[in-house]
């Protein structure tokens, strides 16, 4: 009986190094896996087909005159585009731009309008989502020229 518990304690003691070995494998591999998860800012933003966006902050005019700094985006996933309705000189004002996805130095997002966008969602508990649900941060990364970033707040 005793030699069989030696030769336990032995197959013990070899196992258990291995199974370190396999896990941290195992751990490795996940670690490779999950930024691949990351999901497309796209898709985030514009859903199975589209969504439209209000910029957050915009108080809306009372009569049918709209006020600076109100704005949507209708965000569209085929094709790949954004509708921009900003208003100007009290009336809103609507263009159409292209978008394309993006990713430099470990950051990735999309583009639109001559800029590139980091995609963020926020808590609604965030003080800039004012207790709306669904809200997102689209900032706007530095472009080598100038260091001065953009960030628009949208809420649906």
């Amino acid at each position: 009986m005793t030699n069989f518990r030696a030769r336990c304690l032995q197959h013990h003691g070899e196992t258990e190094p291995n199974m370190r070995r396999i896990l941290l494998l195992t751990l490795s591999c996940l670690s490779l896996v999950a930024p691949a998860q990351i999901t497309d800012p796209l898709v985030e933003l514009a859903g199975t087909t589209t969504r439209e966006w209000s910029v957050i902050g915009a108080k809306s005019a009372p009569t049918s005159e709209c006020v600076p700094g109100e704005a949507r985006y209708t965000f569209q996933r085929k094709p790949a585009q954004v509708v921009v309705k900003e208003c100007e000189a009290g009336a809103m004002k609507s263009r159409t731009e292209a978008i394309t996805n993006w990713s430099a130095n470990g950051k990735s997002g999309i583009a639109f309008g001559g800029a590139r966008y980091e995609v963020k969602s926020l808590p609604p508990t965030a003080p800039v989502c004012k207790g709306n649900t669904i809200c997102v941060r689209l900032v706007t990364v530095p472009d080598g020229k100038t260091d001065a970033t953009r960030t628009i707040y949208l809420t649906r």
